[in-house]
């Protein structure tokens, strides 16, 4: 057995994503160091993703509006290509309803992020890593200005905290030592708004993150064998997909099948 089970199984770093990954199913964790992934589309990404970029292009270009929108919409192409190309089963009919509202809330929200000034990095790859853990943390944060690093999600619930965020917020202000910054677009059919929340007791989010890893470390320390790690692991995944925010994808309920059952 490797004295670095992370390196035995091929993981050379951690992200925000694989942490809350594992913190919410193991087994979906498991099952993706497998090798057992798919592109997940669904309307809100794809309308999050196209927000984000029509944000990102005004902030980094001076752009017009229009020329921000044209960004955005581009996303939905981008999606809706490889979606018939691949025969992917996606709900275009509610992606076109996110589409229509996204001129009206760049609108609203690009003046809205010029507030804050001009980022001095957008989509950047940063890093952390303890001095005791074997791998690093490594993730793409939206924002990083002179005393904060921000992130831009999209919702249409009215936003309220959020253990995932805080973490992934805390991971980027390990790594920028700067303030962490959650902006959310919270859209409704005929109006959107802007609301931010500084991450409070970031320190304790330290600790979450630390203790998330280091039981990502005991788990795959079972075996360098896999498919004996998930059946050790006594894991049970529900790949009935009623959650939703806990989506089985094809090869992953294909991997899961073959580890666990």
């Amino acid at each position: 057995m490797s004295n670095n089970p992370f390196e035995a199984h091929g993981v050379e770093y951690l992200s925000p994503s694989a942490l809350n990954t594992f913190a919410a199913s193991p087994a979906k964790w498991l099952t993706k160091v497998a090798g057992y992934k798919d592109q997940m589309y669904k309307p809100p990404f794809t309308y999050g993703n196209a927000i984000e970029q029509g944000i990102t292009h005004a902030l980094t270009h001076d752009a017009p509006i229009a020329e921000c929108i044209d960004v955005a919409m581009y996303e939905f192409d981008k999606v809706w290509e490889a979606c018939k190309k691949s025969g992917y089963h996606y709900d275009f009919d509610a992606c076109s309803k996110k589409q229509l509202r996204c001129a009206d809330v760049l609108t609203h929200m690009i003046p809205e992020y010029k507030k804050f000034g001009t980022p001095i990095a957008t989509q950047k790859w940063v890093e952390w890593q303890w001095d005791d853990f074997p791998i690093p943390i490594r993730g793409i944060l939206d924002f990083e200005y002179e005393d904060c690093v921000r992130d831009l999600k999209t919702t249409s619930v009215r936003p309220k905290g959020n253990a995932n965020y805080d973490r992934q917020l805390t991971f980027y202000a390990l790594a920028t030592n700067k303030a962490p910054v959650v902006d959310y677009v919270y859209t409704l059919t005929k109006s959107c708004e802007l609301i931010s929340f500084d991450i409070e007791d970031v320190n304790k989010h330290v600790d979450d993150i630390k203790r998330i890893a280091m039981k990502m470390q005991r788990m795959l320390s079972i075996s360098d064998d896999i498919q004996q790690v998930c059946y050790q692991s006594c894991l049970e995944p529900d790949l009935s997909n009623n959650n939703w925010y806990d989506q089985w994808g094809i090869n992953e309920t294909k991997g899961a099948r073959k580890l666990f059952f």
